[in-house]
């Protein structure tokens, strides 16, 4: 059977491999907030992108070989790859100061910004059922903002300008995806992680919080410091979830339509729930529940829309994106 012949025909399988690569990237999080308190988040992607090449390498001579590396379009990687990686740094940057839960439902935000700039950029036609969606998903943010009854807290405007950094990253990934596959933006992506957070800390190496500020600005501007042996031993392994999860989420993409499958990456949201009180005790106020369920709503109907936007863009990003 040929390759295109299997691609859409075990949605069962696929769902276990979305829900394996869903849980493994939500138990990064909790790693990498784990130890924000200790390293610098430049320092923590370098390790960890170093740690994730090989697997990724692995993972590319399994399916086909090195030949999937080759690319003509390497401008439109590293400008992808720019995007992603500034979105990444404000993501993580968030998780220091937030609860997790509230980082990631933030994060979820970024279907409704994806419809905007489709809509702007791209001209696609979008219902105005979708056009409602929007704004349900913005009023849940606003929920969780919550402006006037304390101030905003920086660390959840960069939640929110990693959804619209990620939007970008994914109307680029939409072009990128007609002519790369996922392996070779996965590889390109990770090299230039390690090239950009190499450049992030020669110019952030004369600049160190002497005292606590706030976590997220510690979290940027902290020292490097020499990982412990057992936190060398979670780098590997948030390197090794990298390579995993991406595997897992590009086998899910490959076995089913992502019209089928999409929505179930929102069970992120109730894991973070979940790991936040575990792991962080961290207890949810109304206002932020209240939020988090307008955006997970307003993102499930754009992704269950059977007209406009979502068949003809929406899901094809799902089909090639790889994730944080």
């Amino acid at each position: 059977m040929s390759n295109h012949a299997q691609s859409y025909d075990s949605p069962i399988k696929s769902i276990y491999y979305l829900i394996a690569g869903v849980t493994v990237f939500s138990l990064q999080d909790v790693i990498i907030k784990w130890i924000s308190g200790k390293y610098p988040v430049n320092e923590i992607v370098l390790i960890r992108s170093c740690f994730a090449i090989i697997p990724i390498l692995f993972i590319a001579h399994l399916e086909g070989g090195v030949q999937l590396l080759r690319t003509t379009n390497l401008w439109g990687h590293i400008i992808r790859s720019f995007f992603m990686f500034c979105a990444y740094i404000c993501f993580y940057l968030s998780l220091a100061a937030l609860p997790l839960a509230e980082t990631v439902s933030l994060f979820f935000s970024a279907p409704i910004f994806i419809t905007i700039l489709s809509a702007i950029f791209l001209g696609e036609k979008v219902e105005i059922r979708s056009w409602i969606a929007v704004l349900v998903g913005f009023l849940g943010v606003i929920i969780m903002l919550r402006p006037g009854f304390k101030m905003i807290d920086p660390a959840a405007l960069l939640a929110i300008l990693t959804a619209f950094l990620y939007a970008i990253a994914s109307i680029i990934t939409r072009r990128l995806g007609r002519t790369e596959n996922g392996v070779s933006m996965a590889f390109y992506l990770t090299v230039t992680y390690i090239i950009f957070s190499t450049i992030f800390t020669i110019a952030l190496n004369n600049i160190a919080v002497t005292q606590t500020i706030h976590p997220s600005l510690n979290f940027l501007l902290r020292e490097w410091r020499l990982p412990s042996q057992g936190d060398l031993f979670l780098f590997t392994i948030i390197g090794l979830i990298a390579a995993a999860g991406f595997y897992f989420l590009s086998q899910a993409y490959r076995l089913a339509q992502p019209s089928s499958i999409a929505s179930f990456e929102y069970i992120a949201v109730p894991l973070s729930v979940i790991w936040g009180y575990l792991f962080f005790k961290d207890i949810l106020e109304f206002q932020s529940v209240a939020g988090m369920i307008l955006i997970v709503a307003s993102g499930l109907y754009i992704f269950g829309s059977t007209k406009g936007l979502t068949n003809k863009y929406m899901l094809s990003i799902f089909k090639t994106k790889i994730r944080r």
